[in-house]
């Protein structure tokens, strides 16, 4: 089985990339979703004990809405849209206002509404990473339909930790924020598109991007 943990700066790079035009692609969807500006920080690629990913981030005590999806084919990979509860209506608000042309009160939005709105800003989110990807490394893979799930974050972390424990106590994550760009300032929507992979996918990916040999 390949060795995340001998992976090189190059190969990390070559990750990161990956990580940055799928990031790319997904701002811009989500930007035409919601008709403002998106702003995106620079990717993280980065190796994460599955048993530490709560503390790749700030606040694993926080309250989440995570879209999970993943992809089929020849390299299956998993994403997912993490989203801090407090933005969740924010971004909600923006794709309503978008669609129909009218502001809804937060208030006025049931689970379900909310729910569904999330798994279809997942679904053009993660649909665009995936078609990057595909795009890059000459694939033709799918994308499920999404889930949606909230909870602290911690909780969600660890059903990644779960996945992945059974091929090594390592994964490797990359992370991208968005931030949209609305009524003329930056509103931190802190949403994070994270694609985890098992150890033989990344090692397939490595191939096809030709940052190790085929031997």
């Amino acid at each position: 089985m390949f060795d995340l943990k001998s992976m090189d700066q190059m190969q990390l790079d070559a990750v990161r990339e990956i990580g940055n035009i799928g990031a790319g692609h997904a701002a811009a969807a989500l930007s035409e979703m919601i008709g403002y500006p998106i702003d995106i920080d620079i990717p993280k690629a980065e190796l994460v004990s599955v048993y530490d990913l709560d503390s790749y981030y700030d606040d694993p005590g926080a309250s989440y809405a995570a879209v999970f999806a993943a992809s089929d084919g020849v390299a299956p990979l998993n994403f997912m849209l993490l989203l801090r509860e407090d933005a969740v209506a924010d971004i909600v608000s923006l794709l309503v206002a978008k669609q129909f042309g009218t502001q809804m009160d937060s208030s006025a939005m049931t689970r379900e509404m909310v729910d569904s709105a999330l798994g279809e800003i997942g679904n053009i989110l993660l649909g665009s990473f995936l078609n990057s990807v595909n795009s890059l490394l000459g694939l033709t893979s799918g994308i499920t339909t999404p889930g949606v799930t909230h909870d602290m974050l911690a909780s969600i972390l660890s059903v990644v930790a779960a996945m992945f424990g059974q091929y090594g106590d390592i994964a490797l994550v990359t992370k991208s924020n968005l931030n949209v760009m609305s009524n003329e300032r930056a509103r931190s929507l802190d949403a994070n598109i994270l694609l985890a992979s098992e150890p033989h996918v990344l090692e397939m990916l490595l191939k096809k991007l030709g940052v190790i040999s085929e031997a």
